[in-house]
Parts: structure tokens; C-alpha cells; sequence
């Protein structure tokens, strides 16, 4: 009787338990209990833009490195760094003593120079107008002696060296550099002096150049010599001065050749740098190079250079700090984005994106993608409206139908 009973409560257990799963199973059934956790954000209409940054340095929109051909000790010095300059002023002044003495050394070898020749000429007249008037007492001894040998009184090897004697003076006087009876300066003599006097030009003019002018109107921003110094002994070979005309500052960036064809003449820039804090300044695309260099020895990337003009002051912006340009090249507006992230493609490139509907379950909707920025992109569709809730990071295990547990915090 008690194995009886006994069986009896182990069945009677055996149909609950199998009664409760049943019950468990339908629940979870009508339920659709969450298959995997995903965040979720509303639908919004949204403005987006696509940037390109570029780092580079801020620069004066004109700058001068002012060197000078003269190497002579620097004397004095009339600027410091941060002085305001005119083109033309006087920035430094060299020692002009050896500069004077060549110039004096110089007039004296041409004065030299034309006395010498001018006693050469004045004895080579001297020989060229006896040698014309031997000549006329060769031609009468010749005409006299040509009537003795007519004659028979002289031999015909006298008249002869007669002859040769004629010939060989007028030889002789035609090597002499004559105009119309005057002895002249040959080419070579007159191309001498002309050499010398344009050395003592260069000369003259070297000496306005011991004066090292600015040549535009600028700030002076580094000044890289020393009093007793040489003017080409200056601190790491570099130029003398450098001036700039920071009353306006441009910036000299590279974009490689994938983006170049985004970039366009009057694009908007912001310009940001630690100098300014969170502060930007605007900007603008004033030149686009006509021809790609490389980006650099180690890499064969080639690289198109851009000139941005920056457009507005700022109390702290100043030349040689690194700055970053953000280029706008495309906008759009009023549209609906999403997180790159939350688009799904197959294999032709067909996007779509999931939405949650109220029972947590998704719904794939197609989509067209319009303007790409790093960070989100553009999408179009029919079915698409405000506050939808959208699948930030989908994956391929999502399907239609699927029921997820949306992260609340994201929605």
C-alpha cells in the first residue's frame, strides 16, 4: 500500500514539473523574451558637415628673410625682436673701412691704368709717325734707284733689297693701331679699363649696402646676429633678420591628392590652436597650388599645396604657432543622420538600418546615403520619420522580428 502511495507522489511531481515548463515555455513564447542588448538613439533632423584638418604653422602673410652680400663686421645693430619696421629702414650697419679702401685701391689702379696707356700711346705715335716718314724716304730711295738699275748702274739684286726694305716698313706700319693717322687704344686695352671702372661701380654701390634695410613694412620676429660679429656669422647660418607683415596671417598646408578635388577657392576654414584655447578663428581657401609635390623623402605620397588666409584677428593669435585648419568641403542640412556605424550593407553596397518598435522587436528599413563625414552619414527613405528609434550598433546576427533589450540609456 505504501509503494503505492509512494508511485502515486513521484507521478504526481512528474506533471507539474512538466505542467510548469509548458507554462514557462508559453510565457516566454507570448513574451519574446530578448535575444541581445543593443543602444538605441532617436531619429533627428540634424545639420552635418564633412571637414578636412590639416596641422601647419601660422604665418605672416608676407615674410622676409633679410640677408646681406657683404660679409663685413656688423657695427651696430638698431632693432630688436617685436619692433615695427618700414621697408627701407635700417635694421644693422657693417663696417664700411675696407669696403672705402677697396674703393680707394680701385680709382687709383684706373687713374694708374690710363696714365700708362697714355704714355704708351704717346710713344707709339712717336714710332708710328717716324715709321711713316721712313717709308716716304724708302719709296723716293726706291723710284732713284729703280732709274740707276734702268740705267744699268745698280744690279738687279740691289734694287731688290731695296724693294724689300719698302715692303717690310709698310709692314710694320700696318701693325700699329691707327685711325686716320692717330694711334688708339686697341680692343683688348678698352675692354681692360671698361672692366675696372665696372668693378669700382659694383663697388660704390656695395657701399649703400653696409645700410641692411628691411624690404617691406613689417615686425621684426627673429634677429639672429651679434655686434663684432661677420654678417654671414649668424646664429645656425640662418638669415639675418626675418621680418613679417603680421597685420595679416596666412597658413601653408598640404592636402594629399584623394582630397585635393574637395578643395575649392573662398571655402570657410576654422582655425584652432592651443594659443587660442577653445576660441577659433575663420578663415579662407585664398590659393590652391597648380602642381602636387611628394610629402616627404620617406613617402611617395604626393601632396597638393594650399594657402589659407585667416580672416580674422585675435589677441592671442600670433605667427609661428602650430595650428589646425578645419576645411568645410560639404554641408547638408534638415536631413536625418545616423552614426556611420548603424548602417548595415550587403554585398551591392544596398545600406539599410534597424529601428526599434514598441515591443522591442526590429525593423529593417532601406536606405539611400547622401553626404559621409568621419562620423556620421546622411540617409533618405520613404519610411523614415522623427523620434524613430534607431540601432546604433547592429550586427549581422539582427534580423526582422528579432526582439532586442535596447540600452536606456541611449534612447
Amino acid at each position: 500500500m505504501k509503494k503505492i502511495f509512494k508511485r502515486k507522489k513521484i507521478l504526481i511531481i512528474l506533471l507539474v514539473i512538466i505542467a510548469g515548463v509548458f507554462v514557462f515555455l508559453g510565457l516566454n513564447k507570448n513574451n519574446k523574451d530578448p535575444l541581445a542588448i543593443a543602444n538605441v538613439m532617436k531619429l533627428e533632423i540634424k545639420t552635418i558637415e564633412e571637414n578636412i584638418s590639416v596641422k601647419s604653422t601660422l604665418d605672416g602673410i608676407e615674410k622676409a628673410e633679410v640677408v646681406s652680400p657683404l660679409n663685413y663686421e656688423i657695427i651696430d645693430i638698431k632693432v630688436k625682436e617685436g619692433d615695427v619696421v618700414s621697408k627701407d629702414q635700417v635694421l644693422a650697419v657693417l663696417d664700411s673701412e675696407e669696403l672705402k679702401k677697396q674703393i680707394a685701391e680701385a680709382e687709383n689702379q684706373i687713374e694708374l691704368t690710363n696714365l700708362e696707356l697714355m704714355e704708351k700711346l704717346r710713344k707709339m705715335q712717336i714710332e708710328y709717325d717716324n715709321s711713316l716718314s721712313n717709308i716716304t724716304d724708302l719709296e723716293k730711295s726706291y723710284e732713284q734707284n729703280k732709274e740707276l738699275y734702268n740705267n744699268g748702274i745698280i744690279t738687279e739684286e740691289a734694287l731688290k733689297t731695296i724693294e724689300k726694305s719698302v715692303s717690310d716698313a709698310k709692314k710694320a706700319i700696318a701693325s700699329y693701331n691707327a685711325v686716320d693717322g692717330k694711334i688708339v687704344l686697341t680692343q683688348s686695352e678698352e675692354k681692360n679699363i671698361e672692366i675696372q671702372k665696372q668693378k669700382l661701380e659694383q663697388k660704390k654701390e656695395d657701399l649703400d649696402k653696409i645700410y641692411i634695410k628691411s624690404p617691406i613694412n613689417g615686425t621684426v620676429t627673429r634677429v639672429n646676429v651679434n655686434l663684432g660679429r661677420y654678417a654671414n656669422e649668424t646664429d645656425d647660418r640662418k638669415a639675418m633678420f626675418v621680418v613679417e607683415n603680421l597685420e595679416h596671417l596666412q597658413m601653408k598646408v598640404y592636402i594629399n591628392e584623394f582630397d585635393i578635388a574637395k578643395i575649392k577657392i573662398g571655402q570657410e576654414v576654422e582655425i584652432y590652436s592651443d594659443i587660442l584655447g577653445q576660441d577659433f578663428v575663420k578663415g579662407e581657401i585664398s590659393r590652391i597650388s597648380p602642381t602636387a609635390e611628394q610629402k616627404d623623402s620617406n613617402n611617395m605620397e604626393r601632396v597638393i599645396p594650399v594657402l589659407i588666409e585667416v580672416k580674422e584677428k585675435h589677441d592671442n593669435l600670433i605667427a609661428g604657432v602650430l595650428a589646425t585648419a578645419k576645411i568645410k568641403v560639404d554641408k547638408a542640412e534638415n536631413i536625418f543622420a545616423v552614426p556611420t556605424g548603424a548602417l548595415v550593407s550587403d554585398e551591392n553596397m544596398n545600406y539599410k538600418i534597424f529601428i526599434l518598435n514598441n515591443d522591442n522587436s526590429l525593423k529593417s528599413i532601406p536606405v539611400e546615403v547622401g553626404l559621409e563625414t568621419d562620423l556620421e552619414s546622411e540617409i533618405s527613405s520613404h519610411e523614415l520619420t522623427e523620434g524613430m528609434k534607431v540601432i546604433v550598433n547592429p550586427d549581422m546576427t539582427f534580423t526582422d522580428g528579432m526582439v532586442i533589450n535596447p540600452n536606456e540609456e541611449q534612447v
